[in-house]
């Protein structure tokens, strides 16, 4: 008679446990992309993406002199202030959050943070003796954890705001998850609008370049933001510039970056109140959206957009001393009677700034450049 194996219970789920650690290890350790840097994979842990090196500690004197502040404003905002005396920033980044849900992750990644935003403002490589940033958060503990994440590298000057509840109003009644859903849009588009308008207000002092970057960004193209400086410093009809945003499942993540079709008739006189409706659906129909607009571009191409996301946007100062900001409502066919049909938030901010006499452009970077949003927010 054959001999018959026989295997033990305790090794049959030996076993199993070993396979399925195994299962675990080789699908968490072959990720093709690149992702978040903190430490999220075995790979990644063991020798893969590291945080980027900060390449221009050369310049940094030794006893460079910081001045810290923290109080609390007149509106109950509390605002930490840090800078390195005797620097002269010229480029301000300005990011929102939430919490530290707003961070996001990837797929088969543990949440991101304010170091892994952190480190993505070091991977461009950017001389951050030059570098300002802007940061508000309605969470004491992103608060006090940005803090923290920030003193390890030489940002000229760091301006922190903690507004409890979004600042208060409807909007911070929405619940997160249902933050996309159309019946919110209004409402909440104009809350974000109210916040970036008063996080750029008090952020912005010299500077020359603001970069707005929405929190669940997680990785730029090589030289993106040096691309936008470059084009806004040698043009002068460049007053904003956006690139576009992917996602690994999506071509083309922000749809509120497009152009008009200016062949349509009801778009581009007044329209009526009985059209604002029609009006609305038929700029969605025939409406151009970036991933078509920049398809055959080089990376040196800059071409004319009429609205923007927020996903990445470079403003370049002088706009914003001009007047020029967020619109907190339909500001595009607006009558004494009743607020436009389109045109809210980063959508109007190129409809407004094309009305200033010269430099107000708004445009998108042709080519490869590109942001690239989370997987999951």
């Amino acid at each position: 008679m054959a001999n018959r194996m026989r295997f033990a219970p305790n090794r049959v789920v030996i076993f199993g446990i070993a396979a399925a650690l195994g299962l675990f290890v080789l699908f968490h350790s072959f990720e093709p992309r690149k992702r978040a840097w903190s430490c999220k994979t075995l790979s990644s842990c063991l020798g893969g993406n590291h945080p980027p090196t900060y390449k221009h500690w050369d310049g940094v004197p030794l006893d460079l002199a910081v001045g810290k502040n923290e109080k609390t404003l007149s509106d109950g905002t509390v605002f930490y202030h840090q800078h390195i005396v005797n620097t002269n920033p010229d480029v301000l980044f300005l990011v929102l959050t939430r919490d530290g849900h707003s961070w996001s992750r990837d797929f088969r990644s543990t949440r991101r943070t304010v170091y892994d935003f952190i480190d993505m403002l070091v991977s461009t490589d950017l001389d951050l003796t030059r570098v300002s940033l802007g940061l508000m958060t309605s969470s004491r503990e992103e608060f006090e954890a940005t803090k923290e994440a920030i003193m390890p590298l030489p940002f000229a000057r760091v301006a922190l705001f903690y507004r409890e509840g979004d600042g208060g109003g409807p909007a911070a009644k929405i619940p997160y998850e249902d933050r996309h859903k159309d019946e919110y849009q209004r409402l909440r588009r104009g809350a974000i609008a109210s916040a970036r308008n008063y996080l750029m207000a008090r952020s912005l002092q010299d500077e020359s370049h603001v970069i707005w970057v929405d929190a669940d960004i997680v990785e730029f193209s090589p030289g993106v933001i040096q691309k936008m400086i470059g084009h806004a410093e040698t043009r002068d009809d460049v007053g904003i510039i956006t690139a576009i945003c992917i996602q690994t499942i999506t071509p083309n993540y922000d749809k509120n970056a497009w152009t008009v079709n200016r062949q349509v008739p009801l778009l581009m006189g007044p329209v009526g109140d009985g059209d604002l409706d029609t009006a609305a659906d038929k700029l969605v129909e025939t409406r151009t959206y970036l991933d078509e607009l920049i398809k055959g571009t080089s990376d040196d191409d800059l071409l004319p957009v009429d609205s923007v996301g927020g996903t990445i946007l470079y403003i370049k100062a002088s706009v914003v001393r001009q007047g020029i900001n967020f619109p907190t409502s339909y500001v595009v066919g607006t009558t004494w009677s009743h607020e436009g049909w389109v045109g809210i938030e980063s959508e109007g901010i190129c409809y407004m700034a094309s009305h200033l006499d010269g430099g107000g452009g708004c445009f998108v970077l042709g080519g490869s450049h590109f942001v690239r949003h989370a997987d999951w927010s």
